[in-house]
């Protein structure tokens, strides 16, 4: 059972239990967007091999006036930095999520876990991009919302496992 720790984030309890549990089978997991380390926490707490962070630590511009607007004032990458200290099986890059990508040869990865901006266009780039390099766990959060929702049903991708959490199995 996954004891998560008070870290400021939008991932339910019942979502991070599924993201521990999936990454216990797992060696090299990317996480696309991380903000303070809510999820990344699970992940790492369940990952025996290297999780990647990926993130620019700056707030989506879709959300940068909402969820992310504490990222006008406030240094996010000290933050998770904060969260995730404990962790010795961290790879942070601090980068927008396409260029993070081109570090990763195809099939290279046993479990991606997208979770970056949701907008139409955004997650489409996301998608796209990464799923080349998942021989995996191929998943992500926000099943609803206008992104990823509008993507996964234009291509017939079924989801929700947890949660708002969309899965596609590569293996």
């Amino acid at each position: 059972m996954y004891t998560h720790p008070d870290i400021q984030g939008w991932m339910s309890n019942e979502e991070l239990q599924w993201l521990y549990d999936a990454a216990q089978t797992r060696k090299r997991i990317v996480e696309i967007g991380c903000w303070k380390g809510r999820s990344t926490h699970a992940l790492l707490s369940g990952c025996n091999g290297t999780v990647f962070a990926v993130d620019h630590f700056r707030g989506n511009p879709s959300e940068i006036n909402g969820a992310h607007i504490e990222a006008k004032t406030v240094n996010i990458k000290d933050i998770f930095v904060e969260n995730t200290k404990m962790f010795e099986n961290l790879i942070i890059l601090e980068s927008p999520s396409v260029e993070a990508a081109r570090m990763f040869k195809n099939n290279s990865l046993d479990m991606v876990f997208i979770d970056g901006e949701h907008t139409p266009q955004a997650f489409k780039e996301d998608f796209e991009t990464w799923l080349p390099k998942c021989s995996g766990l191929f998943c992500g959060h926000d099943a609803s919302m206008e992104g990823p929702n509008w993507y996964l049903n234009e291509y017939k991708i079924k989801h929700i496992t947890k949660g708002s959490i969309w899965i596609l199995c590569r293996e």
